[in-house]
C-alpha cells in the first residue's frame, strides 16, 4: 500500500468512525431519531470493512466506545457498539467476500437477535425483571387503553370485565416483552440489510443477486425450536417454575412470527405456481384478507410442515 493510499484508509477510517460516533449521540440523545439511527448506525462499520479491513473497523468501534462512556451508561454502550457496530463489521465481511444474499440476511438477523438475547441475559442477571415493564409504558398503555374506551371501541365488553381485560394486556405485553425486544432486533437488522445493498449499488460494489421472496426455507431441524418452546412451557405450568414457563412461551411467540413469515414464502410460491383463472385467485386473496385468524393458522401450518416434508422441493439450505 502506497503512502497516499495509506493516507486516503486513515482519511476514511477516520470520516467512517465520526459518523459512528455522532449517529449513536445523536439517536441516545434525540428519541426521536432512535429508530432511524438503529437502522443506519451499522453502515459505517460495514464501510469501513469494505474501503479498509475489520481490523479498522474494531479499532473505529473502540474508538467510539471508549467516546460513548463518557456521555452514556454502559448499557446503551453495549447496544449501540455490540449490536449494532459489531453486526455493521459483520455485514462488511459477508459484503466483501461475496456471501450469497440469503446467508448475509440470516446471520445478519440471528446475530442480531442473539445479541438481543445476550442483553436481556446480562440485564436479568443485573438484578432487572425482564417481564415487569416500567411505569412510564404501563401509564402509556393505560392511556391508550382508556383512549380506545372513549371512542368506543369496548363497548362489546361489560363494564365491570374491561378492568380485567386492559390488566390482561399489559401483562401479556409484559410476558412477551422479551421475545418481542428480539423480534425487534432481528426485524431491524433485515432493514439495515436491504438499506446496505441499496447503499452499496449505489456505490457501484459488486453484489450477489437479491434474495428471492419466495425461496426462503428452513432446514429441517428447526422443529427442534417449537419442540424446547413447548416442553419449557409445559414443564414451567406443571412444576411451577415460572421463569422456564415464561421462557419457553417467549420462544413460541418468536416462532410464531417466524413461521407466519416462512407461511407467507410458501404461500406466496404456492399462489404463484398453481394454474387457475386469476378471477378464482382474486376470491382466494379476498378470503385470506377478510377472515386474517383463519389465514394466520393457514400460514402457520405451512410455516412448520415446510422445513419436513419441503413443500416447494427446494434445495435444503446450506
Amino acid at each position: 500500500m502506497t503512502t497516499s493510499e495509506k493516507s486516503r484508509a486513515l482519511a476514511e477510517w477516520a470520516f467512517f468512525t465520526l459518523m459512528f460516533a455522532v449517529a449513536g449521540l445523536a439517536g441516545y440523545y434525540l428519541p426521536i431519531l432512535e429508530f432511524f439511527v438503529a437502522m443506519l448506525l451499522p453502515l459505517p462499520a460495514m464501510l469501513i470493512v469494505l474501503k479498509c479491513d475489520a481490523r479498522y473497523a474494531i479499532l473505529g468501534l473502540a474508538v467510539a466506545g471508549l467516546l460513548f462512556f463518557v456521555f452514556m451508561p454502559p448499557a446503551a454502550v453495549f447496544i449501540l457498539v455490540f449490536r449494532y457496530g459489531l453486526l455493521g463489521v459483520l455485514f462488511g465481511l459477508l459484503f466483501k467476500n461475496r456471501i450469497s444474499s440469503g446467508k448475509i440476511l440470516s446471520f445478519g438477523m440471528i446475530y442480531a437477535g442473539l445479541a438481543a438475547l445476550l442483553y436481556l441475559v446480562l440485564s436479568y442477571f443485573a438484578g432487572n425483571n425482564l417481564f415487569v415493564i416500567g411505569e412510564e409504558v404501563r401509564s402509556a398503555f393505560e392511556q391508550a387503553i382508556a383512549a380506545y374506551r372513549d371512542a368506543g371501541m369496548l363497548n362489546n365488553i361489560p363494564a365491570e370485565l374491561q378492568e380485567s381485560f386492559s390488566e390482561s394486556i399489559i401483562s401479556t405485553y409484559e410476558l412477551l416483552f422479551p421475545g418481542q425486544y428480539i423480534i425487534s432486533a432481528a426485524v431491524l437488522a433485515a432493514i439495515t440489510y436491504f438499506l446496505a445493498r441499496a447503499c452499496l449499488v449505489r456505490l457501484n460494489y459488486f453484489l450477489a443477486p437479491g434474495l428471492a421472496f419466495t425461496m426462503i426455507s428452513l432446514p429441517w431441524y428447526s422443529i427442534w425450536g417449537p419442540i424446547v418452546g413447548l416442553a419449557l412451557t409445559l414443564a414451567g405450568d406443571n412444576f411451577s417454575w415460572l421463569l422456564a414457563a415464561k421462557i419457553g412461551k417467549n420462544i413460541l411467540y418468536i416462532l410464531f412470527w417466524l413461521y407466519i413469515f416462512l407461511g407467507l414464502s410458501v404461500a406466496a410460491y404456492i399462489f404463484r405456481k398453481i394454474n387457475v383463472a386469476w378471477p378464482l385467485k382474486l376470491i382466494i386473496l379476498i378470503f385470506a384478507i377478510a377472515y386474517p385468524p383463519f389465514s394466520m393458522v393457514v400460514l402457520v401450518l405451512l410455516g412448520v410442515i415446510d422445513p419436513l416434508v419441503n413443500l416447494r422441493r427446494l434445495p435444503p439450505p446450506a
